[in-house]
């Protein structure tokens, strides 16, 4: 990254939002130029009222400190899904798609969502990845928002993960394994930091539960809960002795620490079970949450980890115009952004994070980046016939040396032209290579659906297997002859498809007698309709029955497969 390169980072938290302006002025040094912070006005029991205080916020930075018209903005962990994943080891270009197919199995309305990952580990057999994503929708509206309020959004990234990138500039030489704990308004960012990577959960517990709690219990408003909160762990507000306030403080604090503590036990058993070793022994806080009065104390009695607060600057240059009431204010706020710009200025040292920015935007954004160029060329093209018309009396003298230039040329043209068209048939021969695999993927995708769903047919109507699963494959030609002179007779392929399914029924002891087998027999006719609901399947015919096996009842049937979702 060139040194004269600087770079905005807004990270929009759900109680302020933060624009930082970095610039990397050597291999390993990071500078900060300019940081402000701005507490977002609007009731943040209500998230409806979030993005346009977000808009205000970057509108006013924009103005005060002339902020770049383009930024990375970060955005809170309770606007992230964030799920860990399985996938199978396959190659880069690949990796993506195994993805997918793997995320739309457990993901709830996959197709609407923006997502990337990041690679936690690969063992070339398996690969552990960290999904993240957010509704398409709500990122395009948070796009045309910044947008609209001054500063073009460049990227979108996850505050999840960005603390790892932190922790390594920070505390290079730490060298064992740390929790990270980011404690925001609304979430709880963890990650277990260690030498060969990370792990990361966000925990659905924020400062404003404690907020909510506190305010049920005085009866008064959420907004006069966070003013007393934040001033009483401050020490800007001391109350009377004889003030409700103190007990209620104490009994939802202590209430709200408990909690916090049964997430972090469970995230360390976690941890333990999958890592096969004992958890850290060393603990970073970060995050305005974790300014509660005896957080610290309370976590160091329970997990018996020693803790500290991390240090975001501490391994930043910092610019003497930011004073240090400034830098008091934003400690507990910067550790995200700090995160973002290591992985912006130190791109070889493969630091963690995603982008969500929707892929249409990224376009757009990558296409404006080149309308410079291409509006220059363009301009030089427009020009070049000005001096040859210029200095067309020239022209006169050289036609018969040009036109034998033009008449080589054309023999070479048509030389190229025809290794295009060879070229052109091979690419079309590929091209149908291609689609046949993108068939073969997206039947296999299928089988997925249909065995998943046969299996839990099966689950439900309890006692039945499957003995042999064939699937037949049949085409008949229709051939529609000509109605007019001059035109060929239509042929049309049809081709259907059917899964002969074979299994037994097991009859226990109390199953006796005709009027048991009866039911029996309506128990698979059951089944038959239940994988006859499944969307590939179009019918259900040939069923039929042999209870000649003493305590079994064989069955088969055939499912007519719908021509329009093959398998």
């Amino acid at each position: 990254m060139a040194s004269s390169d600087v770079f905005l980072v807004l990270n929009c938290g759900n109680t302020h939002v933060s624009a930082s302006v970095f610039s990397c002025n050597g291999e390993d040094s990071l500078s900060l130029d300019t940081v402000q912070s701005i507490q977002l006005e609007y009731d943040y029991a209500n998230d409806a009222g979030w993005l346009d205080a977000v808009g205000v916020a970057v509108r006013e930075l924009k103005k005060s400190c002339k902020l770049p018209g383009r930024g990375i903005f970060i955005l809170p962990g309770n606007q992230i899904l964030t799920k860990q994943l399985q996938v199978p080891h396959v190659a880069p270009a690949k990796q993506r798609q195994i993805i997918a197919v793997e995320a739309q199995q457990s993901v709830h309305n996959f197709a609407q969502l923006e997502w990337d990952s990041q690679i936690l580990h690969d063992d070339e057999i398996e690969a552990d990845v960290l999904f993240l994503a957010a509704r398409r929708q709500d990122l395009q509206d948070f796009y045309f928002a910044m947008k609209k309020a001054g500063v073009v959004p460049t990227e979108i990234a996850a505050s999840s993960v960005l603390d790892y990138n932190t922790f390594l500039h920070t505390y290079p030489d730490f060298g064992t394994d740390c929790i990270l704990l980011n404690m925001g308004a609304k979430t709880t960012n963890l990650l277990f930091a260690t030498p060969d990577g990370f792990i990361a959960r966000t925990i659905n517990l924020g400062g404003n539960v404690l907020t909510q709690n506190i305010a049920e219990a005085l009866g008064i408003s959420f907004a006069e809960a966070e003013q007393q909160k934040v001033g009483y762990c401050t020490g800007e507000f001391l109350p009377e002795d004889d003030d409700p306030f103190h007990e209620v403080m104490e009994n939802q604090r202590i209430k709200f620490l408990k909690r916090l503590n049964q997430e972090l036990t469970r995230s360390i058993v976690s941890y333990r079970n999958q890592q096969k070793k004992q958890p850290p022994e060393y603990m970073l806080l970060t995050g305005k949450g974790s300014l509660l009065y005896g957080l610290p104390e309370f976590i160091t009695e329970k997990q018996n980890l020693e803790i500290h607060h991390l240090d975001p600057l501490g391994n930043v240059e910092i610019d003497g115009s930011i004073g240090e009431a400034e830098l008091q204010q934003l400690y507990y706020e910067i550790s995200e952004s700090v995160g973002e710009a290591v992985r912006i200025a130190f791109p070889d040292r493969d630091g963690v994070g995603v982008n969500l920015l929707p892929s249409s935007i990224q376009r757009k954004v990558s296409m404006g980046r080149r309308k410079p160029v291409i509006l220059a060329a363009s301009f030089f093209l427009a020009a070049a016939p000005i001096y040859p018309f210029l200095q067309i009396g020239n022209l006169n003298s050289n036609y018969e040396s040009q036109l034998k230039d033009i008449q080589d040329a054309e023999r070479v043209v048509s030389r190229d032209k025809r290794s295009i068209l060879k070229n052109q048939e091979k690419c079309n021969q590929l091209n149908q290579e291609i689609l046949k695999l993108e068939g073969l993927v997206n039947s296999k995708n299928n089988w997925i659906i249909f065995f998943t769903d046969l299996q839990n047919n099966l689950q439900e109507v309890e006692d039945v297997w499957l003995e042999d699963l064939s699937i037949t494959r049949t085409e008949r030609r229709e051939t529609i002859l000509a109605t007019k002179r001059g035109e060929e007779d239509k042929v049309i392929l049809h081709r259907t498809s059917a899964v002969r399914l074979t299994g037994r029924l097991l009859l226990r002891s109390e199953d006796g007698g005709a009027s048991s087998i009866e039911r029996q027999k309506e128990r698979v006719r059951d089944l038959a309709d239940k994988i006859k609901g499944s969307e590939f399947v179009q019918d259900v015919a040939s069923l039929s029955y042999d209870d000649s096996n003493s305590g079994f009842l064989d069955f088969s049937f055939n499912l007519i497969i719908d021509p329009s979702k093959p398998l």
